[in-house]
C-alpha cells in the first residue's frame, strides 16, 4: 500500500456493492471485504493498494464490479479485471460527497 495525499482529502459516496467472479461462474459478494479498504471515511483509507492486497490469490481471470450510491441516490460504478499482483489497484474517484 502507498499513502496517497489526494485520497486523504476525498470523501466519496457510500459503497453499496462489490462483486468478484471468473468468466462463466457465479458472482461472489465481496462488499464487506472491500469496505475495509474503502474505509469509514469513504476515502480508501488515504491509500492506494496492490491488487494482491485487495484481491488476494486472484489473477487476471477474475473480473470485478463495484457500485456506490451518493446522498442523492445516484449510482456510481466501475468494473474491470484483476491486474498483476504487484500492480496498483487505482479505482476511479466518484464525484465527492459533501455531507
Amino acid at each position: 500500500m502507498i499513502d496517497c495525499e489526494y485520497y486523504l482529502n476525498y470523501k466519496g459516496p457510500n459503497l453499496k456493492k462489490a462483486q468478484l467472479w471468473k468468466k462463466n461462474e457465479e458472482r461472489k459478494d465481496i462488499t464487506e471485504e472491500l469496505k475495509k479498504f474503502y474505509g469509514e471515511n469513504n476515502n480508501w483509507n488515504g491509500k492506494l493498494y496492490q491488487y494482491s492486497e485487495v484481491f488476494p490469490d486472484k489473477d487476471s481471470s477474475y473480473l470485478f464490479y463495484v457500485e456506490f450510491v451518493d446522498k442523492n441516490n445516484r449510482k456510481h460504478w466501475f468494473h474491470g479485471m484483476v491486474g498483476e499482483s504487484n500492480q496498483i489497484f487505482n479505482p476511479p474517484l466518484s464525484t465527492p460527497s459533501h455531507e
